[in-house]
């Protein structure tokens, strides 16, 4: 499954960190530099692609915060 993230909203950091924290359920890298994700599931799961990125915006989120 391949997701496009918008390079000029979501942090390049925060999908790497995802990317190591969905290691259990998925294995994933990034494509290019226009922020293509590829995750390769583990098992069926038709909400990977929001919650990844609902992921991605909470890492970044909480960087802001601290």
């Amino acid at each position: 499954m391949k997701i496009k993230l918008n390079k000029d909203f979501y942090n390049k950091q925060a999908i790497e960190e995802a990317l190591n924290d969905f290691e259990g359920v998925c294995k994933g890298k990034i494509l290019n530099e226009d922020m293509e994700v590829e995750l390769q599931l583990k098992e069926e799961n038709k909400n990977i692609k929001q919650e990844f990125c609902n992921y991605v915006l909470g890492l970044m989120k909480n960087k802001i915060m601290v």
